[in-house]
């Protein structure tokens, strides 16, 4: 995901506007760059313009960037680029005028003009090429693009991770390594009943060195309720840079209300690969109503593949889209991944953005998982909204 500075560009973005004012070339070459930097946001990022202000700063930086040079004949690089982005941005919304396969006669007379329909081609044309070459039915011709690649899903690589890690200590056991044995041992123990004996071998090993013996006493003296003793292996663990115990800490502080010391622990756990960190994080913001952390912590946990994060980003995205379709789009793509791992009011809101993107038949197989989950609640909502 494209690193944007929001703040940063959305200043620029005003710049722009107080700039294009004076409607000269180098004024309008100016607006078309900083008008670009609030634009790239659409395809790249969040989009930070909303309602008609989206469509109306595509409109004023095509009119930059075709604004007459002195000379009567440069192109500027900076002008072609603002172009492109701006017709990109059309394109992916459905914006071209009707002659283009759109539906914003809006833009007609700045696009269809002979002289700037020669320039807009020249925007789009291939790399090398001197005339302008540009197809601008073909590019608006261009489907809409899917922007999210297929998310890891932590649960399957935590699951070979353990056994892999199970598998090496008990090979260093075999091979003499006296924490693993006695952690081996300690974890037989537990499977037999004996919390006792499993608790004693777990200490010794942790004595050794072994992270995940005071991990697992972590659990161990949990499940007895033993809290104090749980919470002194826990942060053991923590301090040695356990994942899990990192994240336990992070719950023990939420328990005891410590709300500064949770999210130091659960960013510590986040960042050394325990994505549940993530999930933890996104809902303390949640909690506190704090939307910009909860947008924070939810994006990266959707990029570590956390399906709570992967639908909660999605619906994040889809409520503040304003119509803005690469964010729509973006939204629903989330979505389906968080259905397809069988979020089920992930479903719901995905068949609702493909109906607004107008992609009924990609809405269906959506609806036909909800009515195979046997949901009452969300087989029912279908039906009040006739999609069933």
């Amino acid at each position: 995901m494209t690193l944007l500075d929001s703040a940063a560009d959305l200043q620029k973005w005003r710049e722009a506007l107080a700039l294009y004012e004076r409607d000269d070339y180098p004024a309008m070459m100016q607006c078309a760059v900083l008008f670009s930097a609030a634009l790239a946001h659409s395809l790249f990022g969040e989009g930070i313009l909303h309602g008609e202000d989206l469509p109306e700063t595509v409109r004023k930086t095509l009119y930059c960037s075709l604004c007459r040079p002195p000379d009567g004949r440069t192109f500027a690089d900076s002008a072609q680029k603002a172009a492109r982005l701006a017709m990109t941005i059309m394109r992916e919304n459905g914006w071209q005028p009707p002659s283009l396969g759109g539906s914003r006669t809006w833009f007609e007379p700045v696009m269809m003009d002979t002289g700037n329909y020669f320039l807009l081609s020249a925007a789009i044309e291939p790399a090398g090429q001197s005339s302008a070459s540009g197809d601008l039915k073909a590019f608006f011709a261009v489907p809409p693009t899917s922007f999210v690649e297929s998310l890891p899903d932590p649960e399957v690589t935590r699951g070979y991770e353990m056994i892999h890690r199970l598998y090496d200590t008990i090979q260093d056991s075999r091979a003499g390594d006296a924490a693993s044995k006695l952690y081996v041992d300690g974890m037989a123990l537990s499977m037999r009943g004996d919390a006792a004996g499993a608790l004693a071998k777990y200490g010794e090993a942790a004595k050794r060195g072994s992270v995940d013996a005071m991990a697992s006493a972590g659990d161990l003296t949990h499940e007895l309720g033993r809290i104090d003793e749980s919470r002194f292996w826990y942060e053991s663990a923590a301090k040695a840079g356990h994942p899990v115990g990192m994240f336990n800490m992070g719950i023990v502080a939420i328990q005891n209300g410590d709300h500064a010391a949770a999210v130091q622990w659960l960013q510590k756990a986040a960042e050394a690969g325990n994505v549940e960190g993530y999930a933890a994080l996104t809902q303390l913001a949640d909690d506190a109503g704090d939307e910009s952390a909860e947008r924070h912590w939810s994006r990266l946990g959707a990029d570590a593949g956390h399906t709570f994060c992967i639908a909660r980003y999605g619906l994040l995205l889809a409520r503040d889209a304003n119509g803005d379709g690469p964010t729509l789009r973006r939204a629903r793509d989330l979505l389906e991944q968080a259905a397809d791992r069988g979020n089920i009011n992930s479903m719901g809101l995905a068949v609702s953005l493909n109906q607004q993107l107008g992609d009924t038949a990609r809405g269906r197989r959506l609806v036909d998982m909800i009515v195979t989950s046997g949901n009452a609640e969300a087989i029912d909502r279908l039906r009040r909204y006739g999609l069933l």
